[in-house]
């Protein structure tokens, strides 16, 4: 199972946003979205969730045309989860169970209140089931709408900025938990990170936007310095230690 992007354009008045994107995304693969502020990121995103209207046959998910499929198709092959999502007064179950109705329909099988249970553990929910989203913290909200969104047992996950309201534990936990479902459950990932060190130690490709146009795409084992230094304008190093890259950027200052 592969996603296919092909000659994705979008403007937005005269400016435009998305320049002549193509790209081809697998499925156990998580694939990294970078780039400067302005790049067409979220949009990209967007366009692939179908939230953003699409042009004919401009993604493909396994011959499937996407901008051909209803919503609640398109809600059954992908889950979307934006970087600033609305938080409802329904409660952590009830967003659970949400999740798995895409799936199943208003009644839910012993099946699904199984894996219900299953990601209430694996999130490390239990305390929080019976409160509302809008009464949680940011962090609490992002992992209870990444494990909704995981429970819709979606071909495609798309994530803008998953980990931008949590601590460095939880940072880690849940780009471990990603990375885990896209290759256990044959996923096609891809996720906008602005910190380029979780995109390298999580990511297996990276898609590298600028201006709207990709500038690099390619697995994250081939990334050098150089790349980087285009893509972000700035001088940058990338140091290797104990099987891991280590990212740094600007000039060292020497003090006297």
């Amino acid at each position: 199972m592969s996603l296919h992007v092909k000659n994705l354009n979008y403007f937005l008045g005269k400016k435009q946003l998305l320049d002549e994107v193509a790209f081809e995304a697998k499925k156990g693969e998580v694939v990294g979205i970078i780039g400067p502020n302005g790049a067409g990121k979220s949009t990209l995103l967007k366009h692939l969730g179908a939230i953003l209207p699409l042009s004919e046959k401009s993604v493909v998910l396994d011959e499937k045309d996407i901008s051909k499929l209803s919503p609640r198709e398109i809600s059954r092959y992908i889950a979307y989860l934006a970087q600033f999502a609305a938080a409802p007064r329904i409660t952590v179950l009830e967003t659970l169970e949400l999740g798995r109705r895409t799936y199943s329909g208003i009644v839910l099988s012993k099946l699904d209140k199984e894996l219900i249970c299953k990601s209430v553990e694996q999130f490390s929910l239990e305390k929080l089931l019976s409160r509302t989203l809008d009464t949680l913290s940011g962090g609490e909200r992002q992992k209870v709408l990444i494990a909704s969104a995981l429970l819709q047992e979606p071909d495609v996950l798309l994530l803008d900025e998953p980990i931008s309201h949590l601590d460095p534990k939880n940072q880690q936990e849940m780009l471990s938990s990603i990375h885990e479902a896209t290759y256990e459950k044959g996923l096609v990932t891809l996720m906008v990170l602005h910190d380029l060190q979780h995109a390298i130690h999580y990511c297996d490709s990276l898609l590298m936007l600028k201006n709207g146009k990709i500038q690099h795409y390619i697995k994250t084992s081939q990334l050098q310095e150089e790349m980087l230094k285009e893509l972000f304008d700035v001088e940058t190093k990338l140091y290797y230690a104990s099987g891991h890259v280590f990212v740094y950027y600007g000039h060292h200052h020497h003090h006297i």
